[in-house]
């Protein structure tokens, strides 16, 4: 892969932890507790390719989109603009897979219809928040991995890059995305004495010399910047 373009994630600081940002076409998992930045990081990734007049999408599986376009509107107002020419498309999947049933949404139903939004509109950039909305219909490790690698082939084949955002509560435990993936973004907050920080880890990124080091990050009026590792 020496020499490929890479696809800048608009976050500051990051992408010269991982030579230049993300493989064009392939799937990354960022993963925290609640409240550490997850959505932020994926939005900014969004409007980074919105800005350059690529076609992107935010498929959400539980809350409103609308209500997160609401949030990131205060570290970028042209946010709305990005969602009326088009080049960022807000997707309520959750609400058309969930309707009135109590089950979560299937694998299989998630694939196809964004198989089919990413086609019609020409997506390039696409984000799937959380990832662990999604349901398996079985319960065997060895299926659950087919699948999920089944849908990830399908959004490479396609030349999608993607950002699957997903909660993390046990940091020690690690599910088949984790390894199906070609990258994964770990961010932290935790209390440090009296204060609470925030930080980033790249854990995996496949073809890539990264940084594995806790890097500092805040959240500064364009959304999140990385400051510095931890010492």
């Amino acid at each position: 892969m020496g020499g490929t373009e890479r696809v800048r994630t608009g976050i500051p600081g990051f992408d010269e932890l991982i030579e230049g940002g993300f493989l064009p076409g392939k799937a990354y998992l960022v993963t925290g507790p609640p409240g550490s930045g997850k959505t932020t990081f994926a939005m900014q990734f969004l409007v980074e390719g919105a800005k350059n007049g690529e076609k992107t999408a935010y498929v959400s599986l539980i809350h409103n989109p609308k209500e997160v376009a609401k949030d990131f509107e205060r570290f970028d107002p042209d946010v709305w603009n990005y969602v009326r020419n088009g080049n960022l498309i807000l997707y309520d999947l959750g609400k058309e897979l969930w309707g009135t049933k109590a089950k979560p949404p299937q694998w299989s139903s998630v694939m196809f219809r964004i198989k089919d939004l990413a086609q019609d509109a020409g997506i390039a950039r696409l984000v799937i928040d959380p990832l662990t909305a999604i349901d398996f219909p079985t319960t065997d490790p060895a299926e659950k991995r087919a699948e999920l690698a089944t849908f990830l082939r399908t959004i490479e084949e396609l030349g999608i890059t993607t950002v699957l955002v997903a909660e993390l509560t046990e940091l020690d435990r690690y599910t088949e995305e984790h390894y199906l993936v070609d990258g994964v973004i770990m961010l932290h907050y935790y209390l440090d004495g009296v204060k609470m920080v925030r930080a980033l880890q790249v854990l995996k990124m496949r073809r890539t010399h990264h940084e594995t080091r806790l890097y500092r990050f805040e959240f500064s009026s364009r959304g999140i910047s990385i400051r510095g590792p931890l010492l």
